[in-house]
This record gives structure tokens, sequence and C-alpha cells, in this order.
């Protein structure tokens, strides 16, 4: 590993404020560009980090969340497992919906479970995430080779994108994405689909003018599709993340905005050590902090 900590940016040195680093604006309130969660949702989340972050405060239910703005075709929405927690049984629900966040939080009638109560309240397509990576559901493959050139990858209507190493980008409607950002860091390549650190992402590839199909990232591995007949033309479809039983906090990992100097070295770094070797770096606690905690 070529790694000299010595080469870290001077700007994350001198970004302090009593005893804690300030995290340069990368997720400012106005910035078109950054994916956050719907500040409505169910009764027990608690978001965080201006709407990126959503943590369950007590019990295993009532922990739905809705991304901020609907999806667009193509699109990957992604988060990641920051926080497990013991005693219960099942897992986070990820998924889309056509129904209108804000009435549902206007009228009271977020449900306390994104399945079923959710699923049969209609135009809803959602599962679990289990921990068995290559059986979450019985996915219908669409295999058909799409074009590559230059290391990046073109999402068209009825393609399925295969994130191998021979593809550096996959190019999506609102840009191009580093495909190391859809797995997870350094050290954590085993893990299992539920485990703290791992990210699950969903989109929908329209397959025609009137229908698409949704497809889970799973680590970096498209699952193929696992949903289809979506009327996507019809209404929005918002990412719905149900942060239920043992997992307790995620993440949503930025994909589409401009990285800042700061978080460039934090994510090179990331990708280049393992995660659990940081505190053995002769760094100063708050600069091995971020690292570890981005905060």
């Amino acid at each position: 590993m070529n790694f000299n900590p010595a080469d870290i940016s001077e700007s994350m040195r001198k970004r302090k404020r009593g005893n804690k680093i300030v995290p340069e604006p990368d997720w400012g309130p106005n910035n078109p560009n950054v994916t956050k969660f719907l500040p409505y949702h169910g009764a027990y989340i608690q978001l965080s980090e201006n709407n990126t972050v959503a943590c369950r405060n007590k019990s295993f239910a009532n922990s739905i969340t809705f991304s901020e703005r609907p999806l667009q075709p193509g699109e990957i929405f992604l988060v990641e497992i920051e926080q497990n927690e013991s005693g219960w049984s099942g897992h986070m629900r990820l998924g889309l919906t056509q129904l209108d966040p804000l009435e549902m939080y206007r009228r009271q009638s977020i449900p306390q479970y994104a399945l079923p109560d959710l699923v049969d309240m209609g135009k809803s397509w959602i599962y679990g995430i289990s921990k068995a990576h290559n059986n979450i559901l019985e996915y219908m493959l669409d295999t058909r080779v799409l074009g590559v050139d230059q290391g990046y990858m073109y999402v068209k209507y009825g393609n399925r994108p295969e994130f191998n190493n021979y593809n550096s980008h996959i190019e999506t409607c609102r840009g191009s994405v580093p495909v190391s950002l859809l797995k997870p860091t350094r050290g954590c390549d085993d893990i299992l689909p539920t485990d703290m650190g791992s990210r699950i992402g969903v989109m929908y590839i329209p397959v025609d003018d009137k229908e698409a199909e949704m497809h889970y990232i799973i680590n970096g591995v498209d699952m193929g599709t696992c949903a289809k007949h979506i009327p996507y033309k019809n209404t929005p479809l918002h990412v719905v993340v149900d942060v239920y039983g043992t997992t307790k906090k995620v993440r949503i990992i930025q994909l589409y905005h401009v990285s800042t100097l700061q978080a460039a070295c934090r994510d090179v770094i990331l990708h280049r050590m393992n995660k659990r070797d940081i505190p053995a770096l002769p760094l100063p606690k708050l600069l091995k902090d971020y690292l570890q905690y981005g905060t």
C-alpha cells in the first residue's frame, strides 16, 4: 500500500473549530446536487447532517423515510448501513413508491411498516434486504451486453448494468458515477448485505415509453430486475427506505455532487486501507475521527 499520511490535504488539518473538525460545505441546503431524505417520515426517525442521515431512535418500526425528490430514470439512490442494533429480527426495506409522501404525512397515514403496510396501500414496490447476497429475490435477469467506452458504461433502455472491474464509471441520467462509490470501503469486501458498511442502492430502468424495471445494487453488484411493469410515467417515484429491525442508522452516499478536497481525501484513504487500521495512523485524533466517522 503506497499511502503516506503526510500527503493528507493541509485543508483537512486546518478546518477545526474547538475540538471538532468542521466539514467543508458539501451538504449545503441550497446545493441542488445533494441527495437527501424528505423531512416527512415515520415517528421514530431522526434525521441529521442536513437530512442525509436517518436513525431510528426507538423500537423497531415507525421508521419509514423517503427520498426528498422523485428518482429519475437510471438514477441510483445509494445508502450505507452505519449502525445496527441487536435484539430485533428483520432488516432494512428498500424500494419505490408512487404514493405522495407529503400527503401521507399531512393525513398522518405513514404506516408503521413498509412491508406489508405501504405495499398494501398500492403503487409501491418494496422488498426486505436479506443476509443472503445472491438470493434476496428470485431475479429475472436481462444480460444483454452494454456499450463500454474508455472505462465508462452507458445505461440504456432494457439493459442490465454490469458493475465490474473493467468499468471505472457508470453513466447515469445525472452524470458519471465512480463504480468504487457503489462498493464498501476497503476491508469490507466480504460483508453481508445487512452488515454495517454495506452499501445498498435502488434504481429503475425504462424498458419502453410506459414501463420500467427496478434493480437493486448491493455492494457494487447489480442484482438484476426485482420488479417489473412499473408505470414510471404515470406518477413520480420516490425512494422508500424503511430503517427496520436490526438496521438502526443509514447514510445517503452522495453520488452526484462535486466532492470537496476534504471529502475526496477521505474517500481515497478509505479505499486504500482497512478502516480498522485508522486508529494506528500517526495522525491527530481529530483527523482519525473524521476518517472513521466523517464528522
